[in-house]
């Protein structure tokens, strides 16, 4: 048998040359499939970008954050990327949210916020000065001598005196002549002004809640107190000062309130977004929603006011000596009143009055606050002084909010505004059964 070597040769090569078709064809299929993927995965990412890039800019420049809603996209831009590559897009593309926005991202955005706004905040000194009112009461014996009348049966003849009763003026009148005064005094003057006041007030007073009773000498109690108390809770929130300082700055002047013609620091109006005057910012100083947390935050503000005004009363030389004849008026129609039998020091008179003047006062201030004017805190002669307006009190009294509740309350008023939106995503399609999907987020939020 004769073997000739072309025939060997032949299919030698005929072996060698299918294993070499094969392996090119297996390595042109893995490169068209490769190339498919590319063109898929590119497709994916430039889409994703876009996404990214079309971030909601009345968000963006209400509250400085980058966030889009996921429910208003297309896959437009993924369609053309393929047909350019010469593929056909009949694949569905699916799209969802990677982060969702929260309470973390909101605490980046709030710094991102502020590293270009640098305010300069002073709401420390601000704070303080609530502390430094409350101890020149302590130390003036106001305190402890409204305490005093309010627990005596004093109190009781007091409220006897501001009904007014022809009995009670006939009495008054009695004092006042055992004291010296004729009916034209400006002491006597003076302290049926405050009575009068007085009774007006309790007719027509601030909207702040059921428990205003400016006839009740307890509520001047409770406002002192109150504000001590809220300085306590206040001076506990020490760690992060510097977040903390630009939560609660955020919280006070980037949110509706009542007022009309609101905007956020960057002069966006709130009807952009939502509906007008949605009390939001009273939401997160309290808690409460709607009319309550205004009327709670209108108390916070008055009872400021009237330690304010309490203590200017008490300091000023001339308000002081008017006070001082009004409580001796005022004693002496007790003692009448009581045939003698609640004997109380004139000091307590004095600070009783000081008080009732401080409510008249307060609620001129609260009124003029909630009109949108600021008031003078205290003004020194030749320099001006420091007024403060409603959104300047926020302030005050969000610097003694926890930074958890700030920051889930906010939360819950921007994705009320803006539902549905995120700061990251995914997107994806199927090829041949095969998922490819690409995933990414803001750099802030990642």
């Amino acid at each position: 048998m004769r073997r000739s070597k072309k025939g060997t040769t032949t299919l030698f090569l005929a072996i060698i040359l299918s294993a070499l078709i094969l392996v090119e064809s297996t390595y042109m299929a893995y490169v068209a499939d490769l190339d498919r993927r590319l063109t898929y995965t590119r497709a994916l990412k430039e889409q994703t970008q876009i996404y990214l890039a079309s971030y909601d800019r009345i968000l963006f420049k209400a509250y400085g954050i980058y966030a889009f809603n996921a429910s208003q996209i297309d896959s437009e831009l993924f369609d053309s990327i393929l047909s350019s590559n010469g593929y056909e897009p009949g694949d569905v593309m699916y799209v969802s949210g990677v982060y969702s926005f929260d309470t973390e991202a909101l605490k980046r955005a709030v710094a991102v916020f502020y590293s270009y706004r640098a305010p300069g905040i002073v709401i420390n000194r601000l704070s303080e000065y609530i502390n430094a009112l409350i101890e020149q009461l302590d130390s003036s014996g106001a305190y402890s001598s409204i305490r005093q009348f309010t627990s005596s049966p004093a109190s009781g003849v007091f409220g006897r005196i501001l009904s007014g009763g022809s009995d009670i003026v006939e009495a008054v009148l009695m004092a006042v002549n055992t004291l010296g005064l004729d009916e034209s005094s400006p002491e006597l003057q003076f302290f049926w002004s405050l009575m009068d006041g007085l009774g007006t007030l309790n007719n027509d007073h601030p909207d702040i809640g059921e428990g205003f009773d400016p006839t009740d000498t307890g509520f001047l109690l409770n406002m002192i107190e109150f504000q001590s108390g809220l300085y306590g809770i206040g001076t506990s929130f020490n760690e992060g000062i510097g977040q903390h300082l630009c939560l609660f700055d955020y919280a006070a002047n980037n949110f509706d309130t009542f007022l009309p013609d609101d905007t956020t620091m960057n002069g966006t109006e709130f009807p952009a977004f939502h509906e007008d005057n949605i009390p939001d910012s009273e939401y997160i100083l309290t808690g409460i929603e709607g009319v309550g947390g205004c009327a709670l935050t209108f108390l916070y503000i008055y009872g400021f006011c009237f330690v304010k005004n309490l203590v200017t009363n008490l300091t000023d030389p001339d308000t002081y000596e008017l006070m001082q004849a009004a409580g001796e008026i005022l004693s002496a129609a007790v003692s009448a009143l009581s045939l003698g039998s609640v004997p109380l020091p004139p000091e307590v008179y004095t600070a009783v009055i000081a008080a009732v003047l401080s409510e008249l006062q307060s609620t001129g201030d609260l009124s003029d606050i909630l009109a949108g004017d600021s008031i003078t805190l205290y003004e020194v002669e030749g320099l001006g002084g420091i007024t403060m307006d409603y959104r300047d009190f926020l302030t005050i009294y969000m610097s003694f909010v926890p930074d958890d509740l700030l920051v889930s309350r906010m939360v819950q008023i921007i994705n009320r505004d803006f539902p549905d939106h995120v700061t990251g995503i995914t997107t994806g399609t199927s090829i041949y059964g095969e998922d490819i999907s690409y995933e990414a987020a803001y750099e802030l939020y990642g």
